[in-house]
């Protein structure tokens, strides 16, 4: 039998979805001379006074790096509850290794593709890349789902 990472997995998921947020502090940082509005941060003011300092290209990096984070973030309760739920049930834990591991593979795939890909042909493979990240999870629910019903 396996033994089961999964539980590990949330910490690395914090640490990806935390990464967007830092890498667009980064590049917004740099190409303002190091300023940043750390007591209003998410504030419109801010924004609108990076989005006039700052070159556009690197502006729109910064949005869609946020934006990326933020997506995680969105995303967490749902990979939580799947690592819980295959977990609490006793799913394999080949199985659940195996879907969590991809499903952070595709969150890195999804990330680089949201923070780099910037023409709308080549941002359906995002969103492309996005779904088979979700459906992987409710693959998790939905085998937690049957193991349930069917010990009952």
């Amino acid at each position: 039998m396996a033994p089961n990472y999964v539980l590990y997995s949330v910490p690395i998921y914090w640490a990806l979805a935390l990464w967007p947020h830092a890498y667009a502090m980064r590049i917004m940082k740099s190409a303002n001379n190091n300023k940043f509005d750390n007591v209003n941060p998410r504030g419109s003011e801010a924004s609108a006074k990076y989005q006039k300092a700052i070159p556009a290209a690197v502006y729109t990096r910064f949005e869609r790096a946020e934006a990326a984070h933020k997506n995680a973030l969105e995303s967490a309760p749902l990979f939580i509850g799947a690592v819980l739920a295959g977990t609490v049930v006793g799913l394999p834990a080949g199985f659940l290794n195996a879907a969590i591991g991809s499903y952070l593979g595709l969150r890195i795939v999804y990330t680089a593709l949201y923070i780099n890909v910037t023409t709308r042909k080549y941002s359906f493979a995002r969103t492309l890349t996005w779904a088979a990240s979700t459906l992987l999870l409710f693959g998790i629910y939905i085998k937690a789902g049957n193991k349930t019903i069917a010990q009952n």
